[in-house]
């Protein structure tokens, strides 16, 4: 078998391998020991409990992650996500997650469900699960 016929069929065998990987700027950094604790989801399937879905894009495209909490708890969105959530929505349509300007659920907030938010501005820092 020639060399050419060799490297063709070689080439034809990785044409259909397909290579799948996850953002490693989903994964939170790790926070000092006095700064709020992110709730950063770095799995690849959306977890069962996910409260709900933020991406860096508006529309709900880019890179993206799933966040969770219990219903009250004030939870901050983490270095690599504070001020760079540009859509979200709820992965179940009646709950809602109340979205905060500050680490600590203080300042301007909108409340997003189901039907989510398309596009937000650069300011979302913490999030609290209502229900």
């Amino acid at each position: 078998m020639s060399v050419t016929r060799k490297l063709m069929l070689t080439a034809v065998a990785l044409a259909g391998t397909v290579v799948l990987a996850q953002p490693s700027s989903a994964q939170s950094a790790p926070a000092a020991p006095s700064a709020p604790t992110a709730s950063v989801s770095t799995a690849p399937a959306r977890p069962a409990a996910a409260s709900w879905h933020a991406f860096a894009s508006t529309g709900y495209s880019g890179l993206d992650t799933y966040f969770w909490g219990n219903p009250g708890e004030c939870k901050y969105v983490g270095d690599n996500w504070n001020d760079r959530i540009r859509s979200a929505r709820t992965e179940v349509a009646t709950r809602r997650v109340e979205l905060w300007d500050n680490y600590n659920c203080t300042g301007g907030a909108i409340i997003i469900d189901g039907s989510g938010y398309n596009s937000i501005g650069a300011w979302v820092s913490a999030y609290r699960v209502v229900n």
